[in-house]
């Protein structure tokens, strides 16, 4: 949201692009937030995140995260896997 004015306004992100989008479809269960983050510097990892969901609602999305990427994860977190 932008306040300007007096209003409210929303503010409209730049579209993901068919490479860019291409290029998540490929990466998204190999790497991790942080390192998705890295490939695309101009994209918030809220933004990321978000596309990343509508993938797996329109159907082009199925695995999840490998297991060792998962590791990764918790790892770059400073956490431990129970």
């Amino acid at each position: 949201m932008n306040y300007q004015g007096g209003l409210i306004m929303a503010v409209r992100s730049k579209s993901w692009g068919y490479s860019e989008e291409k290029i998540l479809m490929e990466k998204c269960n190999k790497l991790t937030i942080k390192e998705l983050e890295q490939i695309f510097p101009n994209r918030s990892r809220e933004s990321i995140n978000n596309k990343i969901k509508r993938l797996k609602r329109a159907g082009k999305l199925k695995d999840g995260k490998n297991e060792n990427t998962i590791k990764r994860s918790y790892n770059q977190r400073g956490k431990e896997i129970n």
